[in-house]
């Protein structure tokens, strides 16, 4: 069980973070077709990968040493990935607007867990440190850091498209910052522990006498989760009451390109039936010189060098 389906769960995290991080910087993103292409890398090596999990099984040495090469190629579309992220800040016009703060934070995490599943992947060191807290420690930073910080992004980007109103900006970068400490004090000691010899999963209570001396950080852990889960009350309830109470957005909050941006806020039935909006580019044109004195271009705005529009259905969107 898990693969390709680990991947495939962060692929929608990290297309929602690079249109977000585009928007925080003011730049199109970097290496955009490249982008595109390492989502792809990654989904198709998804597949492949499986057997990474079970090189204490007894499988064939040949075998594993091809699930070892072909975890260690995904790492590079991954890496491909963070540098279109970097390469898009550098240098940007940075807003640190909730979602991008997230976003950045997202990127942090996935890098972290990254680094650490580049010499798991190598069979000599993933041998003993398997089904110790190392592992769990990864696959958190990977996976839920990644995950998580993408919704706490895209949940507040586009929740005046869904709802018509804002969510509290101040309450938001509260919830980030919290999240983001009590997040890493809860799993970044496990890399500690697990390299300690602390297994997953324990069946024999005797051998907590072998893990008496990291008593001390386990408590520690557990009293950092605790923080982190409370503090995504602070989440729930920005959520809920911006239902009611928070501000009323304007068609464009964020200044964006995207289409959806063309519509009114939250969006009516049927989009923008009965009329297809014309599309005259793509939906990275930030900081144009065509745009004159404002940092985007949206994707229906027509400029007189502009030729024949492309129908949105036919654009699929973007």
């Amino acid at each position: 069980f898990g693969h390709p389906e680990v991947y495939i769960l962060i692929l929608p995290a990290m297309g929602m973070v690079s249109d977000i991080i585009a928007n925080g910087s003011r730049k199109p993103i970097f290496g955009y077709h490249s982008m595109i292409f390492a989502i792809i890398g990654i989904a198709f090596l998804g597949w492949l990968v499986w057997g990474h999990h079970m090189f204490m099984s007894g499988m064939n040495p040949t075998l594993g040493s091809t699930f070892m090469v072909s975890t260690l190629l995904i790492a590079v579309p991954s890496a491909v990935k963070v540098f279109n992220w970097l390469g898009t800040m550098w240098r940007g016009n940075l807003h640190f607007h909730v979602p991008m703060l997230n976003a950045i934070g997202f990127v942090s995490m996935f890098t972290i867990g990254g680094l650490s599943g580049i010499f798991m992947a190598a069979t000599p060191v993933d041998i003993p440190i398997h089904d110790t807290q190392f592992i769990v420690a990864h696959i958190h930073y990977v996976l839920f850091g990644g995950s998580l910080f993408a919704l706490f992004a895209a949940i507040p980007f586009w929740y005046p498209k869904m709802f018509g109103r804002m969510m509290d900006e101040r309450i938001g970068k509260v919830h980030f910052w919290l999240t983001f400490i009590t997040y890493n004090l809860t799993f970044f000691p496990m890399h500690v522990i697990g390299m300690g010899g602390q297994m997953r999963r324990i069946y024999d209570p005797t051998i907590y006498d072998f893990l008496k001396p990291q008593q001390g950080l386990n408590v520690f852990i557990s009293l950092s989760a605790f923080a982190l889960f409370a503090v995504q009350f602070l989440f729930l309830f920005n959520f809920l009451w911006s239902l009611k109470k928070g501000k009323v957005a304007p068609q464009n909050p964020w200044n964006d390109n995207g289409l959806e941006w063309s519509l009114p806020n939250p969006a009516p039935h049927g989009n923008w039936a009965p009329a297809t909006p014309n599309v005259y580019r793509g939906p990275y044109e930030f900081s144009a010189p065509e745009a004159g004195d404002a940092d985007f271009l949206p994707q229906t705005k027509k400029l007189p060098t502009d030729r024949d529009p492309v129908p949105a259905t036919l654009s699929g969107g973007h």
